[in-house]
């Protein structure tokens, strides 16, 4: 459980759903694997994929499980992406 989980449960107390967007190099996988299997929290990841790179997570076939299924979006991008 990391801060932006917590701060998602918070928000998921006041509203039904809740989008997340993650822009950064390395793959949200945390906040991710935290809201794999619902359909209350959208996760959507920007960032550095090549398979090596830490967390070696984040490949575009990462889509959710169970009622979760098409609610986790990954956009792994390669290195010099500007």
């Amino acid at each position: 459980v990391n801060d932006i989980v917590l701060a998602i449960l918070e928000l998921l107390k006041y509203y039904p759903r809740v989008l997340y967007v993650d822009i950064d190099v390395h793959h949200g996988d945390g906040v991710q694997d935290a809201f794999l299997t619902t359909d209350r929290v959208m996760t959507v990841s920007f960032h550095k994929y090549d398979g090596a790179f830490f967390p070696q997570t984040g490949d575009v076939s990462e889509i959710g499980e169970g009622q979760g299924k098409y609610y986790s979006v990954n956009v792994p991008l390669q290195e010099g992406i500007d």
